[in-house]
């Protein structure tokens, strides 16, 4: 097992504003996309919605290797520090949530290690909507955020809360965490 201390990870409930935080990075620090989001917005052929509500194992399954191929892709290219919108520990969250098998994600969360000091993003009722992507009520995303808590810090990670701030204010925590 391999720790990479440059690839950093931003999670939390949906809806918190951990997508807005990352575009606020400087362009020095990359970012990458949330893979959850990116399955949602681009395989409306394979039905990935309702994989999510029918059969869970195949969306944790199709989630699981779009997240270790993105991680693969940044730890190959040695691009600096990098922060990814959600990691591989992710994955057993979702399982979990969704009642699908969490030992394929549990397995490679132990081959797949990122900066042992994980950014978390607390469910906040102020901020959350819904969209095209995200319809989980308010109330489901603090069961998930459970979920997220548990599957991090039983893969071993230290999970450093963002405060909840003005957007400005929590970018630059963000910045000052993975610098």
């Amino acid at each position: 097992m391999t720790v990479s201390e440059n690839l950093h990870i931003l999670t939390g409930a949906p809806g918190t504003g951990k997508t807005v935080v990352l575009r606020g990075l400087q362009t020095s620090i990359r970012w990458v996309g949330e893979p959850a989001r990116e399955l949602l917005a681009e395989h409306p052929s394979i039905d990935v919605r309702r994989s999510w509500q029918q059969d869970p194992q195949v969306f944790v399954a199709l989630l699981l290797a779009r997240s270790i191929r993105k991680y693969e892709d940044v730890a190959a290219s040695g691009s600096g520090t990098v922060v990814f919108d959600r990691g591989i520990p992710d994955c057993i969250a979702y399982a979990l949530h969704l009642g699908a098998d969490p030992a394929p994600s549990i397995a490679a969360a132990a081959r797949c290690r990122y900066n042992p000091s994980v950014l978390i993003t607390e469910p906040w009722d102020d901020i959350y909507t819904t969209d095209d992507e995200r319809s989980m009520a308010f109330e489901a995303t603090t069961q998930f955020h459970r979920h997220v808590v548990t599957a991090y810090e039983r893969s071993g990670y230290t999970l450093i809360e963002v405060p909840r701030r003005p957007i400005a204010q929590r970018v630059s925590f963000v910045e000052a965490a993975v610098s």
